[in-house]
């Protein structure tokens, strides 16, 4: 574990860079109708502050770290089986 790259990081936090847990939000058809000015907003702008901000609102408070860290990287918006599904 003593391994270091060109930028002094050790292996383990090396790695830790590389492979992210991949994360994926699944919100009911119902939300989807909700939310669908801000995800347009999302899509064709990249401007995800306003579904940011919409999403906290619906959530319990024991899911904001949790949606914070999603929203923390790049995200993907689309539709499965009627769900709107968002993910990194």
């Amino acid at each position: 574990m003593g391994a270091y790259g060109e930028n002094k990081w050790c292996a383990y936090k090396a790695w830790k860079q590389v492979v992210r847990k991949k994360q994926i939000l699944t919100l009911g058809p119902h939300y989807r109708h909700a939310l669908n000015d801000e995800c347009l907003m999302a899509v064709v702008f990249g401007y995800n502050a306003p579904l940011l901000d919409k999403i906290l609102t619906f959530s319990h408070p024991s899911e904001i770290e949790y949606i914070i860290d999603l929203f923390a990287q790049k995200i993907d918006i689309r539709i499965s089986n009627g769900n709107l599904v968002i993910s990194n």
